[in-house]
């Protein structure tokens, strides 16, 4: 009986030989284009509007959790 490990190691192994050189190519972004200067503008954003929304979503979770338990 062979272990699974063995059965996998070689399709993993040839499917990690096959991709690595699409991921090695040295090609430069077009950075004049409208849709990488949006895509680089959404880009800046997206983190702080990611922690804003988290943050949102905690301050009315708290409130409404103190809400249900009443005034202390």
């Amino acid at each position: 009986m062979i272990p699974i490990f063995s059965r996998l190691a070689l399709p993993l192994l040839l499917l990690t030989v096959c991709t690595l050189p699409v991921f090695g190519q040295e090609e430069a972004p077009d950075t004049t284009s409208a849709a990488y200067q949006i895509g680089y503008q959404i880009g800046s954003w997206l983190p702080f509007v990611i922690i804003f929304v988290l943050a949102l979503l905690v301050i009315i979770r708290t409130y409404r959790l103190s809400q249900k338990n009443g005034p202390k």
